[in-house]
């Protein structure tokens, strides 16, 4: 059954009340990755994140009891950056997602098998990729393909090359960014009302 397009008024009300109040959030400068930024704060984007999968149609297919997110962390992560994100999802510890306790665990990649085989032992129905991943987009594309486990990122860098939902920035607002094909690929399947007003990434 199709939800009513009125629906979409709970992202755009939260999309006006979000209001970033400081700059990107980077890696060092001297880091190979430090172009990999994060426009929009962890503490404001994961929200946004977990109302748009209130809009896919396959999530409860894919976590029927609980909502378990595979944080993606590189080995280089900054701590600083690291500790960021495990504090907006501990922020959030006692959200659900309709219905589904929400849960979060830290996945560092090591390879492309390690990192499927994580998904599967942890039940993983979601990835949260975190930045300085850019060099292993392609492998995560190709688990999440497989295990059919929807992506998303803060890094809006990241929804061009594969990954299916990202938080960007656009006039001082965030943006929902959604890569068509790659949450199709990985099974999730957005409410038409959804994808009306978030920016399609092909």
């Amino acid at each position: 059954m199709r939800r009513p397009a009125a629906l979409p008024l709970a992202v755009t009300a939260l999309l006006l009340v979000v209001t970033p109040t400081h700059a990107d959030t980077r890696l060092p400068d001297a880091a190979p990755n430090a172009a990999e930024s994060m426009p929009v704060p962890v503490s404001l984007q994961l929200p946004l994140i977990l109302k748009i999968l209130t809009y896919d149609r396959n999530l409860g297919a894919r976590s029927p009891n609980e909502l378990r997110i595979g944080v993606v962390v590189a080995p280089n992560d900054p701590s600083s950056v690291r500790a960021e994100i495990a504090g907006g999802f501990q922020a959030l510890a006692n959200t659900t997602v309709k219905g589904r306790r929400l849960r979060a665990v830290t996945l560092e990649y090591g390879s492309e098998a390690q990192l499927e085989s994580a998904v599967r032992a942890e039940q993983v129905a979601v990835l949260y990729v975190a930045p300085g991943n850019g060099a292993n987009i392609e492998a995560l594309v190709r688990v999440a393909r497989a295990q059919r486990v929807v992506t998303t990122t803060g890094v809006p860098d990241y929804v061009p090359l594969g990954i299916a939902v990202g938080i960007g920035m656009q006039q001082d607002r965030p943006q929902i960014l959604i890569n068509l094909a790659a949450s199709r690929s990985a099974g999730s399947e957005f409410d038409a009302s959804l994808l009306r007003v978030v920016r399609i990434v092909r």
